[in-house]
């Protein structure tokens, strides 16, 4: 058995702790880095990493995002507190950068299994938490594993849609289909029993986006979103009982969680109209919110975000950070369904992944979540990773 290059265990090690735990994640990140630099002793090596990176042009798009956010905290309510976000902006730029060199280094690195092997891991935690609410209290507790379940059930809907592509394109049958067969239903499952309607629909979304590509996959998304569409239905008829049930869609007020986003994306637009170019500044959403509003929304009067990425992006970085922002997710999207075009699984996979992730910043701020934000750069590498001959 030949023995895997020090390189690809530092990313299956990545792949792995990255949807079970931030801390995890960043130290696996860091194994990453050390094997890459090690690897860059050989002039070949560097010649083939400085290529790749000048063919993404994702990179250059994340370098004017992080310029965008330093220029909008130099001139916004505070520098030293736009700071921290500066920094998680240099984060992601970083990581893009390792996974696209990476897979240039090593083109035939497949992290699905260890991909597989960590958002099972979560799953199993997360059903095993909404079972044993349902049995003790006899109320069914929102699976979330390790993080918070809004981002567990965004890393759920992520690694739902792996299954479906990868069993959507890939020929081998046996066993190995076996496991992604089971993989996928179980972090469906714990999707479902996350509660988390804006991963349900992201996923729904990007279903139809693979089914658009791949005709094969058309049989797996309609499964998957009809049972995903019963699962909302049931998960929300446990949670809020009949009197409740749909309650929280309305637009009733503040008191449900619905009508408390309108009233953040409400402060987010006068935050912009306040500050249109550059905004108040990376990270003083929170800061400036009670000058825009006075009360309390669900027991609490500091809100760090606007609960929608575009608004919150709007209110923080002006228009100057919005197009930036809106230019970095339009180049991982002709980058990902340009790439959808051939036979691989992790090519369809990206070009799903990247609709969904537009979806699920609609009501959160996904793209803000070091950890899920990671997860997903590391999906989109592996599927936009160019051959060999596409690079030199």
């Amino acid at each position: 058995m030949k023995r895997a290059p020090a390189l690809v265990l530092a990313l299956w090690a990545a792949a792995f702790a990255l949807p079970v735990s931030i801390a995890a994640g960043n130290s696996a990140l860091g194994l990453v880095l050390l094997a890459f630099f090690w690897r860059l002793r050989g002039a070949d090596a560097r010649a083939r990493v400085w290529a790749a990176w000048r063919a993404e042009p994702a990179l250059a798009a994340v370098a004017a995002y992080v310029a965008a956010g330093l220029l909008a905290g130099a001139l916004g309510d505070g520098p030293a507190r736009s700071l921290g976000d500066s920094v998680k902006d240099a984060h992601r730029l970083v990581s893009l950068g390792l996974f696209v060199a990476v897979f240039a280094l090593e083109p035939g690195a497949e992290p699905w299994a260890a991909l597989a092997a960590g958002c099972s891991l979560a799953a199993v935690v997360g059903v095993g938490q909404a079972l044993r609410g349902l049995l003790a209290a006899g109320g069914l507790e929102r699976a979330h594993a390790f993080v918070h379940p809004v981002t567990f059930g965004e890393q759920m809907a992520l690694a739902a849609l792996g299954g479906l592509c990868l069993l959507s394109r890939e020929r081998d049958g046996g066993r190995a289909r076996g496991w992604a067969l089971a993989a996928t239903a179980l972090v469906g499952a714990a999707l479902v029993l996350s509660q988390t309607r804006a991963a349900l629909l992201a996923f729904g979304v990007g279903a139809a986006a693979a089914a658009w590509l791949e005709p094969r996959a058309r049989r797996w998304a309609a499964a998957g979103v009809g049972l995903g569409a019963l699962g909302a239905i049931f998960g929300e008829w446990l949670r809020y009982g009949r009197a409740g049930f749909g309650a929280e869609v309305s637009a009733s007020g503040a008191a449900s969680a619905q009508g408390t986003r309108y009233v953040l994306w409400d402060a987010a637009w006068r935050m912009f109209r306040d500050h249109p170019w550059t905004g108040v500044g990376p990270g003083h959403y929170l800061t400036a919110f009670p000058r825009y509003f006075s009360g309390t929304l669900e027991g609490q009067s500091d809100w760090a975000t606007a609960h929608n990425l575009y608004l919150h992006q709007l209110a923080e970085r002006g228009v100057v950070g919005e197009a930036v922002l809106l230019t970095l997710f339009a180049v991982f999207l002709v980058r990902a369904w340009r790439a959808a075009r051939g036979s691989r699984p992790a090519a369809l996979w990206a070009a799903a992944a990247v609709p969904a992730f537009l979806v699920m910043n609609a009501t959160e701020t996904a793209w803000q979540n070091e950890q899920f934000a990671t997860l997903f750069l590391l999906v989109w590498a592996f599927g936009t990773a160019r051959s060999g001959a596409e690079i030199l």
